[in-house]
């Protein structure tokens, strides 16, 4: 009875935060709910500072059983990124794959050793930490597992908040590919940071390669495998009922082996996504295609709403400690600095070798910006051991991702015109095959 208890609570808020986000704050759907979530839990931390504490109690306890780390990480993400992969075009996609791999594996390895590097300098090596009252420091592993989680852009965000933006389909390739393959770089660096500082193990570089070579490729060979068991089944099965109840095993049955067997669930459920959207439905009648696509257009917009709630509400477990703030502030700048160099560099260097042709800082501004970090740069914060500097990385994790949902969330689409986005990228773009222009419908 808990469970249900704990959920018919979650829905009723993320209802009536929808609802008031449609009549009065007319934000963005995804930034809404986010916001309203957020003031929600800081009106109750006020109560508490007036001596309600009540309220405040009972919002941690509840916050504390939602576990977002296990919710998101074993639960809603494999449904998240299968429902909007279905919906990316693997021809552009294809076309700007140059770009994509650049982006994820470059600039998300860079952007965490910057970051990393930058915030064992200012807190440990400049002395931040102890001139705001947060101890020692955090140190070099626990400062580069931070750059590990924070620097890959998240696909949910990506996806909710960017891919309503009317993006030409080159531009949307580019962001919606790098934020659904960059998340193997960032686990593999995340987990053997994580190992290193924990002292359970000194693992080698042969060791790194070998975790990452598991985790992408056997996450792709996976996705492949139950991308082909669910394309026989969906084409053999004229009945849509059947087809939604196969295509909701499939998704869960799938990450569940990929965690069994220790290799990349997210980038499983990517590939399957891809290959059923873009091999099996367009083989189906209009009928049943619509039909699929509702449906899980229906479970994206439900469970996304319900994440970023789960993050607003996630703010009661952040520390309180005043020095804490200025850090916060901290990580955002230097995340943002890491992310421009990290994409300018990788930018540069493949248009020297003529992958790409475009406006180079024009595109690094809007990756930049358009990089957003959310709900699993928390989740992956939270399931952090119990050490002391779990605390700073969940403050600056929480931070940024504040920051990146609702102020470049909110501002991105004042800052780049869609004339300006349509000039980014060259018409004859790069590589073998070329590029169609930055305008051409999606097909």
């Amino acid at each position: 009875m808990q469970i249900f208890i704990t959920l018919s609570i979650i829905l009723g808020l993320t209802a009536l935060f929808a609802y008031v986000n449609a009549r009065v704050l007319h934000l963005q759907e995804t930034i809404g709910l986010m916001a309203l979530a957020l003031g929600f839990t800081i009106l109750l931390m006020l109560l508490d500072a007036f001596g309600l504490p009540d309220p405040l109690t009972r919002d941690l306890a509840f916050v504390d059983r939602l576990s977002l780390d296990d919710v998101l990480l074993n639960g809603l993400l494999c449904f998240l990124l299968f429902s909007g992969s279905i919906n990316v075009p693997t021809r552009t996609l294809g076309e700007e794959k140059w770009v994509v791999l650049t982006l994820a594996l470059g600039a998300t390895l860079l952007g965490a050793v910057l970051v990393g590097v930058a915030i064992w300098g200012l807190l440990d090596v400049a002395g931040l930490a102890a001139a705001l009252g947060l101890g020692t420091g955090i140190g070099l592993m626990f400062a580069l597992a931070f750059g590990a989680l924070i620097s890959p852009t998240d696909p949910i965000a990506a996806l909710a908040i960017l891919g309503k933006m009317g993006l030409p389909p080159r531009l949307e390739a580019i962001i919606n590919g790098e934020s659904l393959f960059n998340d193997g770089v960032g686990v593999v660096v995340f987990t053997i940071c994580v190992t290193i500082a924990g002292g359970l193990a000194q693992p080698t570089a042969m060791d790194a390669l070998g975790l990452f070579l598991r985790e992408v490729c056997g996450g792709v060979l996976l996705g492949l495998m139950v991308a082909a068991a669910l394309h026989h089944m969906l084409m053999l099965t004229p009945d849509y009922g059947n087809q939604v109840l196969i295509s909701l095993a499939a998704v869960t049955v799938g990450y569940a082996v990929a965690h069994e067997v220790e290799v990349s669930g997210p980038i499983a459920m990517v590939v399957t996504g891809l290959i059923v959207g873009n091999v099996t439905l367009p083989r189906l009648s209009q009928e049943l295609r619509t039909d699929f696509e509702t449906f899980w257009q229906g479970i994206d917009e439900v469970l996304n709403a319900l994440l970023f709630v789960l993050i607003g509400l996630h703010v009661a477990l952040v520390p309180g400690d005043p020095g804490l703030l200025p850090l916060a502030t901290v990580a955002v700048v230097v995340c943002l600095l890491a992310r421009w160099l990290s994409v300018s560099a990788s930018l540069t260097a493949l248009a020297g070798v003529g992958g790409l042709r475009g406006d180079v800082l024009g595109l690094t501004n809007l990756l930049t910006w358009g990089g957003l970090r959310g709900g699993l740069a928390v989740a992956m914060a939270l399931s952090l051991p119990n050490v002391a500097q779990k605390n700073l990385i969940l403050h600056m994790t929480y931070g940024v991702a504040a920051f990146s949902i609702i102020v470049q969330g909110l501002t991105i689409q004042r800052l780049f015109t869609t004339d300006s986005l349509r000039r980014l990228l060259a018409p004859d773009g790069a590589g073998k095959r070329g590029m169609a222009d930055a305008g051409e419908a999606r097909p």
